[in-house]
């Protein structure tokens, strides 16, 4: 792995154990979650579901300011606590919600950290339109994983 690719392993990890350590509820989808799950792929973002109870919204935000992270987009952090102004930039955006109603758990650094399943992962990447090409290379990876998986009986099988 390049020193780069370190830097930037340790900079996710960063961000993930702060998130944890700060008591935020939040489940990790997107690349990141694809190899967490053994994917190997080089990813640049990470993709998080933030619980949006305003206790949880404040300590994300405690959290992402501790780690001098600032919003890609031209508003301000605090935006999120703003219920109504949220409607309206998922109305004006189309911005996607997805709801994880059984994610998976993985321990990183002593920390137990939700991520979305594999089977949840291929569904999500299913569904993007217009479907990437790192889509449908993720899908048939974590595919790949699930068929490899072996059962309690030692016997490859499906999750």
């Amino acid at each position: 792995m390049a020193s780069t690719e370190r830097s930037h392993e340790s900079h996710l990890i960063e961000i993930l154990c702060t998130l944890q350590d700060r008591g935020v509820d939040f489940v990790v989808a997107g690349g990141v979650a694809a190899v967490l799950h053994g994917v190997e792929r080089m990813t640049l973002d990470l993709d998080v579901a933030v619980s949006l109870d305003p206790n949880n919204l404040r300590c994300f935000l405690s959290a992402l300011d501790e780690l001098r992270l600032v919003p890609r987009a031209p508003i301000p952090a605090d935006t999120i606590l703003d219920a109504a102004r949220v409607e309206e930039l998922i109305r004006e955006k189309n911005a996607l919600v997805f709801t994880f109603w059984n994610p998976q758990e993985l321990t990183i650094r002593g920390r137990t950290i939700r991520v979305a399943s594999r089977r949840k992962l291929i569904e999500m990447k299913s569904r993007v339109r217009p479907i990437r090409e790192k889509d449908l290379n993720d899908i048939k990876a974590l595919t790949k994983i699930d068929e490899n998986k072996p059962a309690p009986d030692g016997r490859p099988t499906r999750e």
